[in-house]
């Protein structure tokens, strides 16, 4: 055995061969009934539409650094499909998105997990992990907080009336997967 194999990317059942990235969120998703897909170097966990939450990891995430204007707490859907999400007056978070990475920009998608909480009951599933008040009146479509997620530092992006993005650090992905997974059964099992 090389002394550089513990870089490499273990297989995970239902995987197509080797990728070149993998969310840290992967083996739990496949666990829970999930498959993964290929897109664009990265092997994407598949759930059903029908599922409470999705792991987002694979999102572009780049840093900007600079000054930029936008008012804070408010992230801007760009043409592009990119979110625009201004972290302090000199620092913005772009998530998603295709297309030319802007001169100066900082690759952050291995930095960040992305989970996707979506439906009528995600922000009541939230509510079990994150303090961030995510009531339609006081964070609209749009809004971007940081606060604790999980009670490590993150952030939620309200991406749709019923859709929140959520953000930890990458070596978080996996107790973000059963932290979110323990909600939602939670929230299930109520109704």
């Amino acid at each position: 055995m090389s002394a550089l194999a513990f870089m490499s990317v273990p297989a995970v059942p239902g995987a197509d061969g080797p990728a070149v990235a993998r969310s840290p969120m992967a083996h739990r998703a496949v666990a829970a009934g999930a498959s993964l897909e290929r897109r664009g170097g990265w092997e994407v966990v598949v759930t059903d539409p029908s599922s409470a939450f999705a792991d987002r990891s694979h999102l572009r995430k780049l840093e900007l650094l600079g000054e930029h204007g936008a008012p804070l707490g408010t992230a801007r859907l760009a043409e592009d499909g990119a979110w625009r999400c201004p972290i302090r007056p000199d620092r913005m978070l772009v998530v998603g998105g295709e297309g030319a990475v802007p001169e100066g920009a900082l690759e952050m998608t291995c930095a960040y997990v992305a989970m996707e909480l979506r439906g009528p009951d995600a922000a009541e599933i939230l509510a079990r992990f994150c303090a961030i008040d995510v009531r339609p009146q006081v964070m609209p479509v749009g809004a971007f907080r940081p606060g604790s997620v999980a009670r490590t530092p993150g952030y939620v992006l309200r991406t749709g009336e019923q859709s929140l993005l959520i953000f930890a650090g990458w070596a978080f992905g996996e107790y973000l997967w059963e932290t979110v997974e323990t909600a939602a059964a939670g929230v299930s099992a109520r109704a």
